[in-house]
């Protein structure tokens, strides 16, 4: 498995890169996004190297990035091909190192390696139906590992988010299998009905298997399908480190087509989602804090038979190789 910096990782979502430059950060590096006159997103260090002041600030002109200080003027690949008040640009040699920079699945990605990348980005689960999907994105105070943890973990559910998603008092048995992935891990659970929560009772009609997974380096993703193996729920949210123990999320909220209007659906989910996802926030920010009162750097969590998935994670990430074990299968109340 290639390093971090061997990686793509989402920066933005596409439909933020139009006419202007795109701040962005990726782990400690400041980044600023702009389209070219042909329309491919491209990415260079936020700084002009004149002055140091942020290119995001400025604004793009014919495809090319105008600091807002002096007014120098760098193409896609960092060479400046203007200075006003003189009658030469820097030459043919960059002054700013580009970066490897694509668009797909929504989003614009990014990787920090100098050597060409051949993989694609990690792709959300593939599907064959047609769907309605919407992004949400957010920032959190938390290591990328306790946040997919969080997103996948089943069991903080009944109290972070009662209610919301389940009760407590209204546990089923249900059995689920994990097994390692190519690229990461995934939990597959079965005899689970609809949830005793708000959004499975509005958008569920049955509940066949749900499936929870992460795959390096950084999307975690949950998907419910009804008894007929079409979808009902796929949310898949790419958590990207950004600097100053933060993380970007950009969250993909996919269902099947029904009778309600996407947009309808759109409004009441993100209305939930949000809702949601400022619980996780909470309490991932509140773990996060806590932990800096205990400094120990021997101090590993404590795992259950009940996490399933965050010791592979925390593997995967500590280790960047892939997962080998056999197929394991338990049985709880959830």
């Amino acid at each position: 498995m290639n390093s971090i910096f061997h990686q793509w990782w989402p920066v933005a979502l596409s439909a933020q890169l139009r006419n202007k430059p795109v701040a962005s950060q990726l782990h400690d590096t400041p980044l600023v996004l702009f389209r070219t006159r042909e329309g491919r997103a491209a990415a260079l260090p936020d700084r002009c190297p004149h002055r140091f002041a942020p290119l995001s600030a400025g604004k793009v002109c014919d495809g090319q990035i105008e600091c807002p200080y002096h007014g120098w003027r760098f193409s896609a690949d960092g060479r400046c091909t203007r200075i006003p008040g003189s009658d030469q640009a820097s030459g043919s040699k960059p002054l700013l190192d580009s970066l490897a920079c694509c668009e797909a699945y929504g989003l614009v990605w990014v990787s920090l390696s100098t050597e060409t990348l051949l993989t694609p980005p990690v792709a959300p689960a593939h599907q064959h139906q047609i769907l309605d999907t919407f992004w949400i994105t957010d920032r959190v105070q938390c290591s990328l590992q306790d946040a997919a943890e969080n997103f996948l973990d089943g069991f903080h559910t009944h109290f972070v988010h009662s209610g919301w998603i389940r009760h407590d008092k209204q546990r089923q048995k249900i059995s689920a299998q994990v097994h390692p992935l190519a690229d990461g891990v995934e939990a597959v659970y079965s005899e689970e009905g609809k949830q005793s929560g708000i959004i499975s009772r509005l958008f569920e009609r049955e509940r066949g298997v749900s499936m929870g997974r992460f795959r390096m380096p950084c999307l975690a993703e949950i998907e419910y399908r009804d008894g007929n193996d079409a979808l009902n729920l796929l949310v898949s949210v790419w958590l990207v480190p950004c600097g100053n123990g933060q993380l970007q999320l950009f969250a993909r909220i996919a269902t099947k087509r029904g009778w309600l209007p996407a947009i309808i659906k759109r409004y009441i989910l993100s209305k939930l989602f949000r809702v949601i996802l400022r619980q996780d926030r909470l309490m991932l920010e509140k773990v996060t804090h806590n932990k800096l009162r205990f400094p120990d750097p021997l101090l590993t969590p404590l795992d259950g038979e009940q996490d399933l998935l965050g010791p592979s994670i925390r593997k995967l990430l500590e280790d960047g190789q892939p997962l080998i074990f056999e197929e394991r299968q338990f049985s709880f109340w959830l």
